[in-house]
């Protein structure tokens, strides 16, 4: 008989307001019910959380907590931003962002999924695929960002990390762009003793943009939430249980 395997996911939305190109892009509400970019995206999360703690497998469990990690000079106004959602807050250094997630190989993490508060609408599936191909097939690095081999729409970005990886990360990162640039180090310079994975979708949707970087991509994005709260509330009114996935 299998031992069973209990482990644990952080699952970290990288966060913070002071955006050059578009300052508090993550916070502006996308559509009339108020959503904004990062509670469109914990709301997906704490989705991803309920499905894979009710998974059930006989021999692997899996327990998942949500955390955003923002500047230091930032905790304040994210405390109590969120102060209603179900997620910890972690600061850390502005220019160092790598720290921020190497930092909870303290609290004891299996693995860490990494997200941006800047893609409101990565799909809890995926998110569930990326931790149990992690964790099924025992991986370092799981990814559907790698450049080569994308063909994730962007904005639908996931990285998921096992403690080894975090680990060595810690131990080996000098160059400053590798610390602002959370995994570039992972995909560019990580030994072949750790196992790297690959995620692809059947079709090739890389060249569709859904993420918020300026502010043409948040007027876009208020387009497209806006049209989907009114064909729900559309469907609602003519009397259709509306499930939204």
């Amino acid at each position: 008989m299998l031992k069973k395997v209990s482990n644990t996911v952080a699952i970290a939305i990288q966060a913070r307001l002071s955006s050059t190109r578009f300052p508090q892009k993550t916070i502006k509400p996308l559509s009339p019910t108020g959503i904004s970019a990062i509670t469109s995206l914990i709301h997906n999360c704490s989705i991803c959380v309920d499905h894979i703690e009710a998974k059930r497998d006989p021999n692997t469990k899996v327990n998942a907590d949500i955390w955003i990690l923002v500047p230091d000079s930032e905790i304040a106004f994210w405390s109590d931003h969120l102060a209603a959602k179900r997620v910890y807050i972690r600061g850390g250094s502005e220019t160092n962002v790598l720290s921020r997630y190497t930092s909870l190989i303290k609290e004891k993490y299996d693995y860490v999924m990494r997200l941006t508060a800047d893609c409101p609408n990565v799909p809890q599936l995926a998110m569930n695929k990326a931790i149990w191909t992690a964790i099924y097939h025992d991986l370092d690095y799981c990814s559907n960002v790698w450049e080569d081999y994308r063909t994730a729409i962007d904005g639908h970005d996931i990285e998921v990390m096992s403690r080894r990886a975090l680990e060595w990360l810690s131990k080996n990162v000098e160059l400053d762009r590798h610390k602002e640039h959370v995994t570039l180090a992972i995909r560019e310079l990580m030994p072949r003793s750790l196992k790297k994975g690959c995620l692809v979708t059947k079709e090739d949707l890389s060249a569709m943009r859904t993420c918020i970087d300026t502010e043409e991509d948040y007027n876009r994005a208020c387009e497209r939430f806006t049209a989907a709260y009114n064909k729900r509330k559309a469907a609602n009114d003519n009397g259709l249980y509306v499930y939204d996935y």
